[in-house]
C-alpha cells in the first residue's frame, strides 16, 4: 500500500572519528527540534556516444548539502558542531575554528503509522545566518536554520536509511538511534564480512 511522510522528528547526532580505513562514533545526543530538513545528494552523469547514438551512462554521486530549520540550536550544540568554545554562555566566535565530523539522524513520520529513519554519516556544519525581526502586533516565530555538507566514510557510504513499513525491519525499529546504525549487522545476516566499525551507545531511543 502507498503511504506519504507527514511528519518530521527527533534530529539527533554523534561525533565522529576517523583512522584509516576503522571509525568510531561518540555517543548519540539531541541536537534540537526540528521544524524542516531539506537534504540535497548531488550527481552527475555524461552520456557517451557511439556508432551515431548514445551507448553508456557515467554517473557519479557527490556531496550532500543538508539545511535544518529549526525553533532554536540550543547554544551548547551551536558552539560544539561549529568547532566553537562556550563559557558561562558566552561564545566568542572565531574564524579558524574547525567544526568536527559528525553523524546526523532524524526521522520522517507517515500518516499509516510507519517511520523511516536517516543517518548522514560524516559531515560538518558552518557558522548559521540569523535574520532578526522587530516584535509587531502579532507576534511571528523567528526560526533559525544551518546548513551542512556531507560526504561519504572510508568505507564509501554517505547516508543509511531505513523504513518501518518494508519487511524485515522491525528488528531495527526501536534501536535505530541507540547509536549511530552499524551495517555489519545486514552484512553479518547475509553471510558477509567488512571492516570494523565501533561505536559508542547512547541510552535514547528511536521516534
Amino acid at each position: 500500500m502507498t503511504t506519504v511522510i507527514v511528519g518530521l522528528e527527533n534530529l539527533v547526532y554523534a561525533d565522529l572519528t576517523e583512522n584509516g580505513k576503522n571509525f568510531e562514533y561518540g555517543e548519540v545526543k539531541p541536537f534540537a527540534p526540528l521544524c524542516a530538513a531539506k537534504v540535497d545528494t548531488s550527481t552527475d552523469s555524461t552520456t557517451v556516444y557511439a556508432d551515431n547514438g548514445p551507448v553508456i551512462v557515467l554517473s557519479s554521486t557527490g556531496e550532500t548539502k543538508v539545511t535544518i530549520e529549526t525553533t532554536e540550536i540550543p547554544p551548547e550544540v551551536l558552539a560544539h558542531v561549529t568547532g566553537q568554545k562556550i563559557v558561562d554562555g558566552v561564545i566568542a566566535w572565531k574564524q579558524d575554528a574547525i567544526p568536527p565530523y559528525i553523524a546526523l539522524g532524524f526521522t520522517g513520520t507517515k500518516e499509516d503509522g510507519n517511520v523511516r529513519h536517516v543517518w548522514l554519516v560524516k559531515g560538518r556544519f558552518s557558522i548559521p545566518s540569523t535574520d532578526w525581526k522587530t516584535k509587531e502586533d502579532k507576534p511571528e516565530a523567528q526560526k533559525e536554520s544551518i546548513e551542512g555538507t556531507f560526504v561519504q566514510r572510508s568505507d564509501k557510504v554517505f547516508k543509511i536509511t531505513g523504513d518501518s513499513s518494508v519487511k524485515g525491519y522491525e528488528k531495527y525499529r526501536e534501536k535505530f538511534f541507540d547509536e549511530v546504525f552499524d551495517i555489519t549487522q545486514l552484512e553479518e545476516t547475509s553471510g558477509g564480512t567488512s571492516s570494523k566499525v565501533d561505536t559508542t551507545k547512547s541510552s535514547g531511543g528511536a521516534a
